[in-house]
């Protein structure tokens, strides 16, 4: 897991409708969180500690949130000579859009305008860490400011689809309703902000709205009624990183406690309890598959608040004499959540059998909200390993293409972080097979023939361990093609496959 990379962020407020906050939502595309809202920021760039002359981390961050929302929405927070606040103009707008397009750099802006920051006019809230759910990691530290008075926003199309005002009671309203996306720790700040009046917003952030301390979400939520809890789980290599989901209001269900440590355990079991503690009602486990990094605490959770495991057939079958499954699952089998009051409808998750990474693998779909728990179905964060004999290779494909028929919109992986572009993900790592099939087609018609020769040559220069894992691709994707008829497995004594003729 790489460390945190700085970053910086701006709650940005209308000047004349106080109370009303500017959020941007952040292009589907973008590999951590996209379609989901937030405020205006991103990291920090190696020159922001130029122009702050400071290497202290708040200094650089104010830098790079100005700089930030000044690329995103052409809000500028800087003031001129004679200490007026920036304007919108179409001179403006050319100096954002040099910037965008690297014509210019900010420091250069600032000096040949000699323009400064308007850094009594940012106020520091606090920073956050991104949770171990995502691979590309922030450490992120939030300001507070008021937009300049005749500025207006407009955002960068390339990194966002829109920007919207509200309230922090408008903003949740629809977060709690399923209408969009927020990130955590922007949900965090507008339930404080929520419940603080306007007129004290700035009086607070003094003492540190939530301090200048990094501040812990309790719950990690990515709609009302999903919480993730990120673990170290076993790998097939090395400990990874897997997304635990309690999933439900009044009453929830567990997906795949796999917690390896026990740190994991505890985690999860805290989160249990504090839903239990709310009077809300744990009412099960769901298992994916089989896999160890899926099951590991399966036993203890169960035991502990004595509630039944469900799974696929094939998947208690794998567990015999580890595991006890209390219900089996099949395809189509539904899960009920209970009613959502934020959107006056009931929640259902219906169980869709997705072999081909294991023999039981489930997905479940919740079909209001389109959201998709995947499991090992597909991954925002890597590749998943499809490994004969319990592997196959096309059975996968076929699974993810039709959970994309599906058209999933929130798609919450077990690896990696949630996207609000399931479909467009499935359809990605469909892709990328297709693609590894063209070069091992290719490594075959250069006379590689073993299956280590083969990898080699595929997957060149990947380090050991890794090398044994592309092996098993390999494999898969070689028992493929002979099942097509498109190459010819090794007879007898041999180990070398070959195209077919």
């Amino acid at each position: 897991m790489s460390n945190p990379l700085p970053a910086a962020s701006i709650i940005l407020e209308d000047r004349y409708s106080p109370g009303s906050i500017f959020l941007v939502q952040r292009a589907k595309a973008l590999k951590f969180l996209g379609g989901f809202y937030a405020f205006p920021g991103g990291k920090v760039d190696p020159p922001d500690a130029d122009i702050a002359q400071s290497q202290n981390p708040w200094d650089v961050a104010l830098v790079a949130a100005v700089r930030e929302l000044f690329e995103e929405s052409g809000v500028l927070l800087c003031r001129d000579s004679l200490n007026n606040s920036i304007k919108s103009s179409p001179q403006l707008a050319q100096i954002r859009c040099d910037l965008l397009e690297k014509r210019s750099d900010f420091a250069t802006i600032l000096r040949d305008n000699k323009w400064v920051l308007s850094a009594s006019d940012l106020y520091p809230i606090g920073y956050f860490t991104t949770p171990l759910f995502s691979p590309m990691r922030f450490e992120t530290r939030f300001f507070l400011a008021k937009i300049p008075s005749g500025q207006t926003p407009e955002v960068f199309k390339n990194e966002l689809e829109n920007g919207v005002w509200g309230t922090p009671a408008e903003h949740l309203k629809k977060w709690y309703s399923d209408e969009i996306l927020i990130s955590p720790p922007v949900l965090l700040l507008l339930e404080i902000l929520n419940k603080i009046p306007t007129s004290d917003w700035r009086l607070s952030s003094g003492a540190g709205l939530v301090s200048q301390d990094e501040f812990v979400l309790d719950r990690v939520r990515f709609a009302s009624w999903i919480q993730v809890v990120s673990v170290a789980c076993p790998g097939p290599s090395v400990p990874q990183i897997g997304n635990v989901f309690l999933v439900g209001l009044s009453k929830f269900y567990l997906i795949d406690p796999g917690a390896l440590d026990e740190s994991g355990v505890l985690a999860i079991q805290n989160a249990i309890q504090s839903r239990v503690s709310d009077g809300d009602s744990f009412n099960g486990i769901l298992l994916t598959h089989h896999h160890p990094d899926h099951t590991n605490s399966a036993n203890h959770f169960a035991d502990l608040w004595d509630v039944p495991v469900l799974a696929h057939i094939a998947t208690a079958e794998k567990l015999l004499n580890k595991i006890q499954i209390n219900q089996n699952l099949d395809d189509c089998d539904q899960i009920p959540l209970g009613f959502n009051p934020f959107t006056g409808s009931n929640l259902v998750l219906t169980a869709y059998h997705t072999p081909g990474h294991a023999p039981g693998h489930l997905v479940f779909f919740e079909a209001k909200t389109k959201t998709l728990f995947a499991g090992d179905l597909v991954s925002t964060s890597t590749t998943i390993l499809v490994s004969p004999p319990d592997g196959h290779l096309a059975t996968y494909i076929h699974s993810m293409n039709r959970m994309a028929d599906f058209n999933p919109a929130l798609l919450m992986p077990f690896h990696g972080c949630p996207s609000a572009n399931g479909k467009s993900v499935l359809q990605t790592a469909v892709f990328h097979r297709d693609k590894r099939e063209t070069a091992l087609l290719a490594a075959l018609g250069n006379n590689c023939n073993s299956v280590e020769a083969l990898a080699n040559e595929v997957y060149r220069g990947l380090p050991d361990p890794l090398m044994k894992l592309a092996q098993k691709q390999i494999l898969a994707g070689l028992i493929k093609l002979s099942e097509e008829g498109i190459v010819l497995a090794p007879s007898n004594d041999s180990n070398e496959w070959k195209l077919a003729q």
